[in-house]
């Protein structure tokens, strides 16, 4: 240890760190240092102190995998899915609790949702909060109707974002689905990132730099890679998936009888097995109505007629407009 006197004041720091500075190895030191303008040399020795203070080795912490025995599902199809809504805002654990997976990655606590069968293209925010000194470290699969890996994101795609007013200092990606070519999506956490610590500037650093001010004497936290932890999935969805109605059906009157080919000869084709029963007085308004208009000599409306009839299956009409138009 050793110390350091500004003025009467003293100020005790590690002797390794001071020795660095001042070039002293391994020995206490103390120093008196006296100016004319106290309170800007003092700003800019501590900074200088605080940095080296600060500067701590990190010690990864040693974390195991969850073992083959725990694995939940040897199959994605067969991993649990919780649905979600066309849009929500969830916040969920990971924890020991939650059920074991087996990823290119290594086995991992994780959690599975399935999107809204509503939803086409969406904007997805998966954040990985950062509690006390430990964080979960995400990975995101995106997996199609049939359960097959389309896309991964990755947890070195990840951001640092810092806390302000309303939210905690935390890993966060943003990324558009098509929640009708990749319906499913899997959270988990790669092994070989277990243990590992990473140190994040103070909320005070992160505003000081942003308004230009004096740098706070603040120490930066340090996050531990744990097995799991508390997250964020916000899903919006901006297009909702089309409906698609069943093909309308074809009615039996407007199919057209398959024509028999002979090997010499022509054969008149065959009527549909099944034909509309046309009642009486339908069959005589067009017998009648064929008849009147080639008598006045609208022969177009005639000719429109027997097709009408014809589609409908009408007996005798053919033979009703030729005696019409040979009794002219």
């Amino acid at each position: 240890m050793c110390t350091l006197k500004f003025g009467s004041k003293p100020f005790t720091v590690k002797g390794s760190q001071l020795a660095a500075f001042f070039r002293f190895p391994q020995q206490p030191i103390v120093r008196e240092i006296t100016m004319t303008n106290k309170s800007s040399m003092l700003a800019v020795v501590l900074g200088a102190l605080l940095s080296g203070c600060a500067s701590d080795a990190q010690v990864q912490t040693k974390l195991d995998a969850p073992t083959n025995a725990e694995v939940c599902c040897s199959d994605f199809s067969q991993f649990p899915y919780a649905r979600l809504n066309d849009s929500e805002d969830l916040k969920f654990d990971i924890d020991l609790g939650s059920p074991v997976g087996t990823f290119t990655t290594g086995n991992s606590h994780f959690a599975a949702f399935k999107f809204s069968e509503r939803s086409g293209e969406m904007v997805v925010k998966l954040s990985s909060l950062m509690i006390d000194d430990s964080v979960f470290a995400p990975e995101a699969m995106l997996l199609d109707e049939n359960f097959k890996p389309v896309q991964t994101l990755k947890f070195e795609d990840f951001k640092v974002q810092a806390s302000d007013a309303f939210t905690r200092t935390s890993y966060i990606e943003r990324l558009r689905v098509d929640a009708s070519k990749t319906p499913y999506i899997i959270i988990y956490t790669p092994a070989d990132e277990l243990g590992k610590a990473i140190k994040v500037d103070h909320p005070a650093k992160v505003r000081a730099k942003e308004f230009g001010e004096v740098m706070p004497m603040v120490t930066d936290p340090v996050y531990t890679n744990q097995l799991g932890g508390r997250l964020e999935l916000e899903v919006e969805t901006l297009k909702l998936r089309p409906y698609r109605a069943k093909a309308a059906v074809v009615p039996v009157a407007a199919v057209v009888a398959p024509v028999a080919l002979a090997t010499t000869t022509a054969v008149a084709p065959k009527k549909a097995d099944t034909q509309i029963r046309v009642q009486q007085e339908t069959t005589d308004f067009y017998l009648s109505a064929i008849q009147n208009s080639v008598k006045s000599g609208d022969i177009p409306k005639a000719l429109g007629l027997l097709d009408e009839a014809k589609a409908l299956n009408v007996e005798g009409a053919q033979e009703a407009f030729v005696r019409a138009i040979n009794a002219k």
